[in-house]
């Protein structure tokens, strides 16, 4: 679980992070670009994607805890996962606690059936961000669409805001049109305090790093 931060540093919410644990015991999990593609190879992503899901909305539930779950759209189309992930934030009303990631890809192919996903688990409280905003998500028109809670600024255009012109231009525009919209704002990769403040005064509401 790795924590994300309001204006004043207060933790407000973990987003949960797939890994796994090595097989030697030792401390170094491994990160999902290790194992992703093979495990969709051979079949295993669902049953890897459900186990992450569930544990981490058990989680919130034990723990009383905000948590920011990745779902992409093979997630999206599991309609066994759905139902399990609606059964149980409605069981133990946590909906208000979880916001669900959305990772946009070419994969994502039919929008009106990802609105109906969203609108299905507003119902039950559940808030949306848009992943990796301002490099995949480029369709301005699908943010139009889909009216999430959050957009996520893609760690990519955070990490050199302090330094590169370009960046911080882009991410100024980026913030600008998020507001506009009534959208939160947050960064991805605040890696530095340098890169915080700045991050800061162009009015992102939340930071991760």
């Amino acid at each position: 679980f790795q924590p994300i931060v309001n204006r004043e540093e207060k933790i407000v919410k973990y987003e949960a992070l797939m890994r796994l644990s090595p097989s030697d015991g030792g401390t170094h999990y491994i990160s999902p670009h290790a194992f992703l593609d093979v495990a969709i190879k051979t079949h295993h992503y669902d049953q890897i994607s459900q186990m992450t899901l569930m544990k981490s909305l058990h989680v919130s539930a034990q723990k009383g805890v905000n948590v920011s779950l990745n779902l992409n759209f093979q997630d999206i189309l599991n309609k066994p996962l759905r139902a399990l992930m609606k059964a149980l934030i409605i069981q133990e009303n946590i909906g208000h606690r979880v916001v669900f990631e959305i990772v946009e890809s070419q994969s994502i192919q039919d929008y009106t059936l990802l609105k109906h996903f969203m609108e299905e688990f507003r119902s039950v409280g559940v808030r949306f961000a848009i992943d990796d905003f301002g490099t995949g998500f480029s369709n301005f028109t699908h943010i139009l669409e889909l009216s999430p809670d959050f957009v996520k600024i893609d760690g990519s255009l955070i990490k050199h805001l302090d330094s590169d012109k370009k960046s911080y231009e882009l991410v100024k525009a980026l913030v600008f049109f998020s507001k506009e919209l009534g959208i939160q704002t947050v960064a991805e990769f605040v890696h530095s305090k340098e890169v915080f403040e700045v991050a800061l005064s162009l009015g992102i509401d939340q930071f991760q790093g």
